[in-house]
Order: C-alpha cells, then sequence, then structure tokens
C-alpha cells in the first residue's frame, strides 16, 4: 500500500499547524523564567570527634524552568549539603550538592565549593580567676576572692583550647561593707568553645583596714639667712595614724612631710605642714602637722693681721666696731690699769720703819 502525499498532506499541516500554536499558546500563557534562592547548607557524616569551621549558613542558587513551575517553587524544595566524611585536620575545600525539583534546571550554585577548617575535638580544665570591680566603702579593703568550683573544663577545638590559660569572672564590690557573694556566668569568647560549668559562685571577704602608728619626719629645704643658723626643730604630733592595707604597711616605717622652705629666715618660724601619702595608704590621722624650726644668732670672730708696728704674735684680738659682721657684738674696751703708787709708797714706809 503506497502512501498518498496528496490525500494526507493536509493533515500533517493541520498536525503541524496545532504543534505550533500550542508551543505559542503555551509560551504565552507559561512562559519560562529564572529564580534564585537562599538555601540552608548543611554537613553530613563528619567524623566523630571532629569540628569545623568556615561552613557558610546558606547558599545562593539559581534555577530556571516554566513560569508556572517557578512560582510554585519554595526554598524548601531545595535542600544543599556537603560530605565531611573524609575531612582531615586543616584548611580544605569541599564541593556543595544539590537536590533540585526535576522540572526546572540549575543554572548556578554560589558558592559552588566551601573552604572549611578542621580540627579535633579536646578539652581542658583551666583555673577560674574573679577580678574586682569597684572599690568597697572607706577604711574596708576586700579580700583575696573564693571562687566555687575553683577550675572549669573548656571542650572545643584544639587550637581554640591552646589560646585558654584560664576564664575570667567580674565581681561587683563598689560601696561594699560586709562579703559580697554572687554567682557569675563562665564564658570562653571563643567559637565553637563550650565550657563546665556554665555558672560558678564567688565570695569576697570585706574586713576592716589595719591602722597603725609610726613617726613623722621632717623634710626641710634651703638654709636660714646670713648670719643665722638652725637651732632645732620641733613636731606635733611626732606620730600619726595610718590606715592602709596590710600589703601597703609591710616595710612603711616613717611618714615624711612635703617639704618645708627654710631659705632665708632671721627668726623662728611655726607652720602647719602637710603630709606625704605614701601609695597604697588610704587616711593619716591628723593629716597635717605643726613644725616650729629655731634658728640662732652667730658671732663671728676674725683673725688679725700683723700690725704696722712689727708685732708677729699672731694672737687673735677683738675686731674693731666697724668691722665686726653681721650679727657680731662690738669688742669690749680694755679696762684702765689699777694706780698702785701710793700703796707703793706707803708699803716703803712699812718696810723702812720695820728696819
Amino acid at each position: 500500500m503506497t502512501f498518498q502525499w496528496r490525500d494526507n498532506s493536509y493533515r500533517i499541516l493541520s498536525l503541524l499547524l496545532a504543534l505550533l500554536l500550542w508551543v505559542y499558546v503555551t509560551n504565552e500563557q507559561n512562559p519560562v523564567s529564572d529564580q534564585s534562592f537562599s538555601v540552608p547548607l548543611t554537613a553530613r557524616d563528619l567524623p566523630q570527634g571532629y569540628v569545623v569551621a568556615g561552613l557558610p549558613g546558606a547558599v545562593n542558587v539559581r534555577v530556571r524552568g516554566a513560569s508556572l513551575v517557578i512560582n510554585a517553587l519554595r526554598r524548601d524544595d531545595f535542600s544543599a549539603l556537603v560530605n565531611l566524611s573524609g575531612v582531615k585536620s586543616g584548611r580544605q575545600e569541599v564541593k556543595v550538592q544539590l537536590n533540585a525539583p526535576h522540572e526546572v534546571e540549575v543554572l548556578q550554585i554560589s558558592p559552588a565549593t566551601v573552604v572549611i577548617t578542621a580540627d579535633q575535638v579536646a578539652e581542658k580544665k583551666v583555673p577560674v580567676v574573679a577580678v574586682l570591680k569597684g572599690s568597697v566603702a572607706d577604711g574596708l579593703q576586700a579580700g583575696a576572692p573564693v571562687v566555687d568550683p575553683a577550675n572549669a573544663t573548656v571542650s572545643g577545638p584544639s587550637a581554640a583550647l591552646a589560646k585558654i590559660s584560664q576564664l575570667s569572672v567580674t565581681v561587683n564590690v563598689s560601696g561594699a561593707k560586709a562579703a559580697v557573694t554572687s554567682e557569675a556566668p563562665l564564658e570562653s569568647g571563643l567559637t565553637g568553645v563550650t565550657v563546665s560549668p556554665a555558672r560558678v559562685r564567688v565570695t569576697v571577704p570585706v574586713t576592716a583596714l589595719p591602722v597603725q602608728s609610726l613617726p613623722v619626719r621632717l623634710q626641710l629645704t634651703g638654709e636660714p639667712a646670713s648670719g643665722y643658723a638652725l637651732a632645732g626643730t620641733t613636731v606635733r604630733p611626732q606620730t600619726v595614724q595610718v590606715t592602709a592595707r596590710d600589703n601597703a604597711l609591710h616595710g612603711l616605717t616613717v611618714i615624711n612631710t612635703k617639704p618645708l622652705d627654710i631659705s632665708g629666715i632671721d627668726a623662728d618660724m611655726e607652720k602647719d605642714v602637710a603630709l606625704v601619702l605614701p601609695d597604697g595608704v588610704s587616711l593619716l590621722q591628723p593629716e597635717r602637722v605643726t613644725v616650729t624650726v629655731n634658728v640662732n644668732r652667730v658671732e663671728v670672730q676674725q683673725t688679725s693681721q700683723p700690725p704696722p708696728d712689727g708685732n708677729e704674735t699672731g694672737e687673735a684680738v677683738t675686731a674693731e666696731p666697724g668691722a665686726v659682721e653681721t650679727g657680731a657684738e662690738p669688742a669690749p674696751a680694755p679696762a684702765p690699769a689699777p694706780d698702785n703708787s701710793t700703796n707703793g709708797d706707803n708699803n716703803t714706809n712699812s718696810d723702812n720703819s720695820g728696819n
């Protein structure tokens, strides 16, 4: 039986026209379009005892398909994962695998590969140290904090644990008048590191500051006026009460005054002088002392030069009144010699009469 082209040509042409019309209508009513989705990225088959860092939380996926299909898609219709079954310690690159509906064409996965760092999980014990914030009330001191428990266990990547030597907690003792007890959270501050226990209890004792009596040492600068000399000093009171921490009092034997300048004084002086507050000392009672400085006027003698008449005995003679230095008194005039001529005659007569 031979094919009759002439008889069937109309049928074939009608079929082609119907197909073209269907394609046209389909493209007009349901065109092809692109759509992007943010798909969560998960890890699978991570070996036990390992942790990874650097894995992004999601990847961006762009797909193409009919508008009716694309518009019906949701992010949950996709899944993205990385297979970590072969990871080793260190930095490495792994491929992202995507599961998508069959009706769409995957155009792009960004990123298609991710760089991760794998490390073995470790743990160790570290001490917990309490750091005090603020100052207790005046006249009191905070003692050494007691932390319970004193140690904590940190777990995580071995590289991260190598950076941890201790854990710190902060306790506020501002204005405290009695022992302070508080619970504080423990945190490592590093990603992937866990701490056990999560909280510790800290007790900070508060006690009265010790008081000690110490002598006062006067500090003077300068010299009295010419012709005057320092005769003595008096400090009232001679001792003061010192309030300080135990470690500040250790080795402290004297309290100094601020320097008192006595340059050029020519009379006794009395003045209130402040005390120097040593490091670590919180209170001095009193804070100032009264200082009395006594000076005396001094007399200056000169050694005479040989007189013009040739007297070279070298003996000291009293200077003439006009040559006395400042502060020296003039030498008194010599007393007249007594007249014994009459007595001499009487004695002669007596002797003669005796004969």
